[in-house]
């Protein structure tokens, strides 16, 4: 079956966001009264869910293990807060991103984001530089279901109206080819973003690409 739609994870697909990520977390994580994390300590926590994000950052920044659970939802709400006030700060789409999207929109091809990131945020950085290029943004929220769990692709599916096998799933990280198998789509795997082709081949995704444009022929 041909491709109808291309679903994009976003940060380290979509978007170069990690300076951002790491600039918000840390000046959160000092609100607090914690330590700062490493840039590479950051890249790692871009995989996780928002239930297990906030966990992870108090854990590296040295919080208290019997205090995580009562500040998690605290610092998750004052970073969310500051990272929205300007939430393009240190952010650009990948070169080629913007192109791309336009190229399968001309064939057809129907574009989504399907995200761990905040919903707030996801959607306000696909307005602010995509806009008109992305169908549908589906960011998560406290209470929503996070990738990789196999039902975190419906309510993609349903906005997109298409099935399945009509769908490919691009990002660059161990938990986007996860949640490809989970969701049984078929995955790109986007050598540009924050992990490594070692990290992503053992899922052994459809497609490995190694720029945007390489999507183009596929649909």
């Amino acid at each position: 079956m041909a491709f109808r739609a291309c679903v994009w994870d976003l940060d380290g697909t979509l978007f170069y966001t990690l300076p951002t990520i790491h600039h918000y977390c840390n000046a959160s994580l000092r609100h607090f009264g914690f330590h700062e994390i490493s840039l590479d300590e950051c890249r790692d926590l871009c995989r996780l869910s928002i239930a297990h994000f906030y966990h992870r950052l108090l854990e590296l920044g040295g919080c208290p293990a019997d205090e995580i659970e009562r500040l998690s939802p605290r610092i998750r709400d004052y970073d969310c807060e500051s990272y929205l006030a300007d939430f393009a700060y240190l952010t650009e789409p990948y070169e080629g991103i913007r192109e791309t999207l336009a190229a399968l929109q001309s064939k057809g091809i129907r574009n989504g984001v399907l995200t761990n990131k905040p919903d707030a945020i996801a959607r306000s950085l696909v307005e602010r530089f995509l806009g008109g290029l992305i169908d549908v943004c589906v960011g998560q929220t406290p209470d929503s279901i996070s990738k990789p769990d196999p039902r975190s692709m419906d309510g993609v599916l349903n906005a997109l109206s298409v099935s399945r096998g009509e769908v490919l799933y691009v990002g660059d990280t161990d938990v986007d080819m996860q949640t490809a198998k989970n969701t049984r789509v078929a995955a790109a795997a986007a050598l540009w973003g924050y992990q490594p082709i070692e990290a992503l081949a053992p899922y052994a995704p459809a497609f490995v690409v190694r720029a945007p444009a390489e999507l183009i022929p596929l649909f």
